[in-house]
């Protein structure tokens, strides 16, 4: 009993004497304090959004924008047969898996070996065969390898959000080309309306040329806009078909351009927007920041540990005879070994590897910082383009009122003899203008209610992202968040 006191006394001794050491030729590498900066940065945020809320939100979720049957299962399909987004499912699960290799390090690690000789030494052969499991555990004294298997679920934790910020914007991308495809079908509306009505003043400008009461020039002005209306006609066709296949691609389907989708703008519901420390800290791109930010501080912990001593047991037990089929007969063979390292020069290694670290911890606060900003701005501009593009379809209705009005005017003046066929063209152009950017105007309301909800941060109400991410995050612990 005293020989094995005076063996722990000497061990201690000598791991105590290395951590003396330790602390004298190496220095650590510095932390940020994340809740000092959690703090700074929450207090540069008000109660409430600078730019108003005009309207009461009524969607919490994404797939709560619309109320159509058939745009709800195209999502639905997206969600299912997207290319992209199934890659980012399968990434997502391959590093939910490999978190087995961080956490096997510091647990030990079982081997076993056989060998077989023959020899042959003055004329005399002998032959030898030996078994042995092997067991090597380097003991995690000072919890780096914990840190380091921490920093990799922090890691796949950031993955996740990941992964859930790519169902929402998918679920968006999906919402916002069905409204453009909508809007598309009117352009291609109005463009029809523009080359009737330029083909009906071309046969009016006809009618009059034959009986005497026109002009040639006329004649060649009303033939050469109706043409170039044909043309602007074929290309928002062409843009018709594009938009087709987008929004199929989007679906997984094959781009073959025959999706129908609304003739019509669709209804997109204003969607709940929270206060903003609520959506600065719910969104899961800045989850995602938050939780790599954690990741980077907890690597600096185990970058400072790797200058502390290792501690490694190794052992060694088996059997050996002459033959091979005594061989778990033969003697035992055993031998066990422990080792303290201590690292004392590397030229530079750890120290640099130390710095290194802090420094990519302090580059993880200022992107979290980044987007937590940006997100904010986000939020703001959304709020902020609601209002004018209000506005601004309330100016360019009452303009198309009156463009209607004046382009009625010049009809009736020109069947008189009043006024020339450039002031009647004029007229058209301007109704039909103005009928484009009305439908500019509204389709752009309607996109901004995507992106605002993108904004302050809407997640799908399908609980399959969920499900997903915690497949592979069952075992990791959420990081809290600045209030």
């Amino acid at each position: 009993m005293k020989n094995m006191q005076k063996n722990i006394s000497t061990y201690l001794l000598i791991v105590g004497l290395l951590c003396f050491s330790a602390s004298l030729v190496t220095g650590c590498a510095s932390r940020i304090d994340i809740p000092a900066r959690q703090k700074k940065l929450a207090q540069q945020f008000p109660s409430s959004w600078n730019e108003s809320i005009t309207t009461i939100g009524t969607a919490a979720h994404l797939e709560e924008l619309t109320t159509n049957p058939e745009l709800k299962k195209l999502i639905l399909e997206a969600l299912k047969e997207n290319p992209n987004l199934l890659a980012t499912a399968y990434k997502l699960k391959a590093s939910g898996l490999l978190l087995s290799v961080s956490s096997s390090a510091y647990l030990p690690s079982l081997s076993l070996e056989g060998s077989g000789t023959r020899s042959n030494a003055i004329g005399k052969e002998a032959d030898s065969y030996s078994t042995a499991a092997k067991i090597q555990w380097e003991i995690d004294l000072w919890g780096k390898l914990a840190d380091l298997y921490e920093a990799d679920k922090l890691g796949v934790a950031a993955k996740a959000e990941d992964y859930i910020a790519a169902r929402n914007a998918l679920i968006a991308r999906v919402i916002t080309a069905w409204v453009e495809l909508s809007s598309q079908y009117q352009a291609v509306s109005i463009q029809h309306k523009r080359v009737t009505a330029l083909q009906n003043t071309q046969d009016i400008v006809l009618d009059r040329y034959n009986i005497g009461l026109g002009k040639s020039e006329d004649l060649a002005t009303a033939k050469a806009n109706t043409e170039a209306a044909r043309q602007v006609l074929l290309e928002n066709m062409l843009v018709l078909s594009k938009k087709r296949r987008t929004l199929e691609l989007l679906t997984g389907k094959y781009p073959s351009g025959r999706i129908h989708g609304e003739t019509t703008l669709p209804i997109i519901q204003t969607p709940v927007v929270a206060v903003p420390l609520s959506v600065l800290t719910g969104r899961p791109d800045i989850k995602a920041a938050w939780l790599r930010v954690q990741q980077a501080d907890t690597t600096v912990s185990a970058a400072n540990k790797a200058f502390l001593p290792s501690i490694n047991l190794t052992a060694d037990l088996g059997y050996s005879s002459n033959g091979f089929t005594a061989i778990g007969t033969g003697p035992s063979v055993w031998n066990a070994i422990s080792t303290i390292s201590q690292p004392v020069f590397q030229g530079g290694k750890l120290v640099d590897t130390a710095k290194a670290r802090s420094e990519e911890s302090k580059a993880a606060w200022e992107e979290y910082r980044e987007t937590v900003l940006k997100a904010a701005q986000e939020v703001e501009n959304a709020l902020e383009n609601e209002q004018s593009l209000t506005s601004q379809e309330h100016y360019l209705l009452s303009s198309l009122k009156y463009a209607t009005e004046s382009r009625i005017n010049y009809e009736q003046q020109y069947n008189e003899g009043l006024t020339d066929i450039l002031n009647l063209l004029t007229a058209k152009n301007n109704e039909l203008n103005t009928e484009a950017q009305l439908l500019a105007i509204r389709t752009s309301r309607l996109t901004n209610r995507i992106s605002l909800a993108l904004a302050a941060g809407l997640n799908s109400v399908q609980e399959s992202a969920e499900k997903s991410a915690s497949s592979v995050r069952h075992n990791i612990k959420e990081p809290a968040h600045a209030q």
